[in-house]
Order: structure tokens, then C-alpha cells, then sequence
């Protein structure tokens, strides 16, 4: 009796092992569009709801692939039309839906399979880049009449990014909270003046691995406005983006500056493709033997390796309840053993082979 006890647990353990694993991979292989707006006019005998989740998956497509690819919105739109877009949807969640007297309205969450999407482009021979990039943290300064404005209410330009789904890009955004000690730490004229360590301290507070100073300045003439943004990488103070938009109404300068913000996220998230589309024209392909005592610890490994710069393609190929397989395809064998090293992971490599471990010795 006890022996069949043992072997029933370790079969339920392997069915849960295997379940568990199943989950991890279909997440890994998920993207998320949030935040869609979907508005219709109500009609008789109309399904509102299929109608505008319809709606959304173009919408959500559309925006995916400008987020992964440098192509141009003409070539996005041509490339949505090539495809049936619901084909490539896991599922969709509604976190908001209004039925009004002439208005349906819905806020719509998409999913996507990313191997399913990835395998078109790559028929298509179109280059793309789906990693999320590293946290930034941004920091919207107004000029307006010769006054900068950070922190004080009302600051238009940071209500547009209060507003703006912070996800809503292959880069990760942060917006400071404007807390009591966010004002101690930053002012509007540190911040334009690029203070290395006060606006290093506010990245750290938010967990951000870089911070962006957004400068817009405003100038009116003769009834209507000029805008001109200026972004810094608050870091090194490298100008990074600069736009301007002249002659606009006041009654649409909220909507202005959301299209700058939106031109720069998008810009933004350009750079970060561009830059690994280069890096995965020169990378390196090795197979890592990792080895764990618990899963917890191969769980931590694996998200190192999903989040590292260095790896720009990740595959499990076998796995055990003791040691992964996995192959990478990375940009520097050094610099990925040297990051690998300063998160208390012990190492042997040897050629194109590492073998990876927790330092146990730091634990």
C-alpha cells in the first residue's frame, strides 16, 4: 500500500510538473494589446460586442506589428490586409463596455500567438523584433511662458502620459508618481539641466533601467500655438528626438500633444528594433546546459535569460526535474557570461557550450 501511494504521487507530480510547464510555454508565447476603443453607433438588431471585438484584432494587429517591425503604416496596413487577422488571436478580454442611447463603447484587451505571427513575417521575409525592452522612466517637462513645469498642477504634458496606457509599446514606460520625495528628488530645472545623480535616484525609486527627459516647449502667436519637443536620455545627455508641430488651435492642443507623445513612444520603440535587427545580423548561437535543485530556481534562469539584452532568441529544448537544455541566440558570448556573473550565477563555458547554475555560495 505505501509503495502504491509513492507511485501514484509521483505521478500526479509529473502530471502537475507537465501542466505547469504547458502554462509557462503558452505564455511565453502570448502578446498583449491592450487598451483598444473600440465606438459604434447603436442600431437594431446588431451585435455590438462581436462587431467591436471584430474591430479590435485589426486594430490590435495593426499596432503590434508597428510596435516589432520598422515598417511604414502603408505597409502595415497592406500587410493586415494579407491576413485574417482573428486567425492569430489567442482571445481577447472586454475591461470596459457602455451601452449609451446612440453609443456602444468598448476598452478591449488582445492576445496573440507569437509563434503563429512570427512564422508569417518570417515567410514574408520581413524582419522584426518582438523582445520587450528595458524599463524607462519618463519625465515630462512643459515650458510654457518662460515657466518649466514638472511636478506642478496642472502640467499638460504630464496628464497626456498620466492618460496614455504606460504598456502600450514594445518598451516598457514609468511615469513618476509625484510623490512628496519625487519633488525633493527632482525639479523641473534638475531635470532640464540633466542632473545625472538626482534623475538617477528617480530611476532607481522606479526600477528603471533608463530615463528619458521630454522637453516641450510652447510658444503662442497670434491666437495659436507652436509645439516642439525636445527628448534627452536623462543618463548620458544625448539629445535622442526632436519634433514640432506649428499653427494649432487651442482647442486641439490636448490632442497635440498626445500625437507627440505618441510619435515619440513610437520612435522610440523603432530604435530598440532597429538596434537588435542589427545585433541579430552578427549573433551567435550556443546551447546552455542549466542545472537547478528546485524549479523556482530554473524559473528565475529562464526569466534572466527572457529579459537579458544579450539574448535575442530563446528556445527550450529539453527539461528535466533537475537540468533545461535551452539554446540562445545572443549578441556576446562575454558580455552575457559577464551579466550571468554579476547575478550570482555560476558558469563553465566551454567553446560555444555554457553550463549555468545558481552560485550556491551567494545564497
Amino acid at each position: 500500500m505505501k509503495t502504491f501511494n509513492i507511485i501514484k504521487f509521483e505521478n500526479i507530480l509529473l502530471i502537475f510538473l507537465v501542466f505547469f510547464f504547458i502554462n509557462i510555454s503558452f505564455s511565453i508565447n502570448q502578446s498583449v494589446v491592450k487598451d483598444i476603443y473600440i465606438e459604434l453607433e447603436i442600431k437594431e438588431n446588431t451585435d455590438h460586442r462581436t462587431l467591436a471585438v471584430e474591430a479590435s484584432y485589426e486594430i490590435a494587429l495593426s499596432r503590434y506589428l508597428k510596435w516589432i517591425t520598422l515598417k511604414t503604416n502603408q505597409d502595415i496596413s497592406n500587410l493586415v490586409n494579407l491576413l485574417k487577422a482573428e486567425d492569430y488571436v489567442s482571445g481577447y478580454s472586454i475591461e470596459n463596455e457602455k451601452y449609451k442611447k446612440e453609443k456602444y463603447s468598448a476598452l478591449i484587451t488582445v492576445n496573440f500567438e507569437n509563434n503563429k505571427l512570427e512564422k508569417f513575417l518570417e515567410n514574408k521575409n520581413i524582419k522584426f523584433f518582438s523582445k520587450k525592452g528595458p524599463r524607462t522612466l519618463i519625465i515630462p517637462v512643459i515650458n510654457f511662458k518662460e515657466r518649466l513645469i514638472l511636478w506642478d498642477d496642472p502640467n499638460p504634458w504630464f496628464d497626456v502620459w498620466l492618460r496614455r496606457p504606460l504598456d502600450s509599446n514594445l518598451n516598457l514606460f514609468t511615469l513618476p508618481a509625484g510623490e512628496a520625495d519625487d519633488l525633493i528628488t527632482l525639479s523641473a530645472e534638475d531635470a532640464v539641466n540633466l542632473k545625472y545623480f538626482k534623475i538617477k535616484k528617480l530611476a532607481n525609486k522606479y526600477m528603471s533601467e533608463q530615463a528619458s527627459v521630454l522637453l516641450v516647449n510652447v510658444e503662442s502667436r497670434n491666437d495659436k500655438f507652436n509645439l516642439s519637443i525636445e527628448v534627452y536620455d536623462g543618463l548620458t545627455q544625448e539629445v535622442i528626438f526632436f519634433s514640432d508641430i506649428k499653427n494649432i488651435e487651442i482647442d486641439s492642443f490636448d490632442i497635440n500633444l498626445s500625437m507627440l507623445a505618441d510619435t515619440f513612444a513610437d520612435y522610440f520603440d523603432d530604435l530598440w528594433v532597429k538596434k537588435n535587427l542589427e545585433n541579430i545580423d552578427s549573433e551567435i548561437t550556443l546551447l546552455a546546459k542549466i542545472s537547478y535543485n528546485k524549479y523556482n530556481e530554473w524559473i528565475k534562469i529562464k526569466n534572466f535569460l527572457l529579459n537579458n539584452e544579450k539574448v535575442l532568441k530563446h528556445s527550450t529544448l529539453v527539461i528535466t526535474n533537475k537540468t533545461a537544455i535551452v539554446e540562445l541566440n545572443i549578441s556576446s558570448i562575454d558580455d552575457l557570461v559577464e551579466d550571468l556573473l554579476k547575478n550570482k550565477f555560476k558558469i563553465d563555458k566551454k567553446e560555444n557550450n555554457l553550463y549555468i547554475s545558481r552560485d550556491e555560495s551567494s545564497q
